[in-house]
């Protein structure tokens, strides 16, 4: 391969990488729930795949190649890791990676149906949503800049995941898809 063949190859990953780089890391913490722990793994995943741009075979998809790197790394952090030694067997391991898998399609829909939804919600609860799970605000903060108590604040939340759930299956069941 040509140097110019391989710099095209590897400004191809990049693309390739960034735009499955949040389906990858899902799938990482689907195996993984401690985001540190995830987000090395993640890195360790983007080097390993980068280093062998070479083997990827540009006709087929991207995402269950590196699925495929990303559960190899996962088994050698977790194999310097005792803590995760004892969370997941390997044969668990397998099952439930094998299944997030067959799962993706209806995963990656559900996004979407969610993306959809949080667009038509109010702003004042899609405010609560945005700084309990992406800002990462404790129930305390958000409760005491609303003026609004613990206990209300903590009900509100409840009660707007709920309707995003009902928003999400109604969209599904309008399309045809199973709800589960």
């Amino acid at each position: 391969m040509s140097a110019e063949d391989s710099k095209d190859l590897r400004s191809r990953f990049v693309q390739l990488f960034m735009s499955h780089e949040k389906q990858i890391y899902r799938y990482i913490l689907s195996l993984m729930p401690h985001s540190q722990d995830a987000r090395d793994v993640l890195q360790e995943t983007a080097i390993a795949l980068y280093n062998k741009i070479d083997d990827y075979d540009p006709s087929r998809p991207f995402a269950p190649w590196a699925f495929r790197f990303a559960y190899h790394m996962m088994l050698k952090h977790r194999e310097k890791s005792a803590r995760w030694r004892r969370f997941l067997d390997d044969d668990l391991m397998k099952e439930i990676a094998s299944r997030y898998a067959m799962l993706i399609p209806e995963l990656d829909q559900r996004r979407e149906y969610l993306k959809e939804c949080l667009a038509e919600m109010p702003d004042d609860k899609r405010a609560i949503l945005t700084d309990y799970y992406f800002e990462e605000e404790t129930i305390d903060v958000i409760a005491e800049r609303q003026n609004k108590s613990v206990e209300a604040t903590y009900k509100a939340l409840q009660r707007i995941r709920k309707t995003l759930m009902h928003c999400i299956q109604g969209k599904m069941h309008a399309r045809g898809m199973s709800v589960t």
